[in-house]
């Protein structure tokens, strides 16, 4: 049961569903920013999943892979999600820190990311925490416009909330540079164009019924064997390793 519940709470946006892209929320209009550097090196995700009200962020999410879960689950993921977005935070290699947009099973873009440091670091709001972007398979939770930090006068634009503090989201102008390099504190950094583009894609899907995957990494089925599926985005984030 604790397994569900964690999956549940980790891979569901229906859960507690927040989206403010049409909302008239004050994080969409915020004073001007006082730090030009991405909020996650400000604080840690978990104190930007406190200012959020979102859950801790969790180390134990299992990665599946998409042929594996059709050849012996019978689930075709590029089906059952119109977005799949595969982020490999390995430091080099032929597909390192690069994101893979796949719609409806089709490959539709490869952009540069930055992924956690992977460090033992101090963020400027003095606590210390691993600057680990952590592997697994999520469903987006919690999506902000434009969130913004009152404690430290910084913003996080187009941030797609997957796991605690941990969000895809766009950079800013100064650390574009880094794109294609471990470089965050924790969250999937982006060129503000793609993540603009990609928050069009996700926002314009709407809601349906998903596969729940099981910390092994397969389809998690009830005491009849069916697979459980539960509301969600039409939202797939697969962070590997390799």
């Amino acid at each position: 049961m604790r397994t569900l519940a964690l999956s549940l709470l980790l891979l569901v946006s229906g859960l507690s569903p927040s989206l403010y892209a049409n909302e008239d929320d004050a994080s969409t209009n915020p004073p001007s920013p006082e730090y030009s550097a991405p909020l996650d090196d400000l604080m840690t995700t978990d104190e930007i999943a406190n200012e959020i009200g979102a859950p801790r962020t969790e180390m134990r999410a299992a990665v599946i892979d998409p042929e594996i879960i059709a050849a012996q689950d019978g689930i075709d993921v590029y089906r059952e999600y119109a977005i799949v977005l595969r982020i490999n935070k390995a430091p080099i290699g032929p597909t390192a820190q690069q994101m893979q947009v796949m719609e409806n099973g089709v490959l539709t873009a490869n952009w540069l990311v930055s992924t956690g440091r992977e460090k033992y670091e101090k963020a400027k709001s003095g606590r210390w925490y691993w600057t680990v972007t952590p592997t697994g398979t999520y469903s987006p939770y919690k999506l902000v416009l434009s969130h913004y930090s009152y404690t430290w006068k910084a913003k996080m634009e187009f941030a797609m909330f997957f796991n605690g503090g941990v969000a895809v989201h766009a950079t800013t102008p100064d650390h574009y540079k880094e794109l294609g390099q471990r470089a965050s504190g924790g969250c999937v950094r982006l060129h503000r164009d793609n993540a603009l583009i990609i928050w069009n894609k996700v926002t314009a899907q709407p809601k349906k019924l998903v596969p729940l995957f099981n910390e092994n990494g397969r389809v998690a089925r009830d005491v009849n064997g069916n697979p459980i599926r539960v509301m969600g985005w039409n939202t797939l984030i697969i962070v590997e390793n390799k």
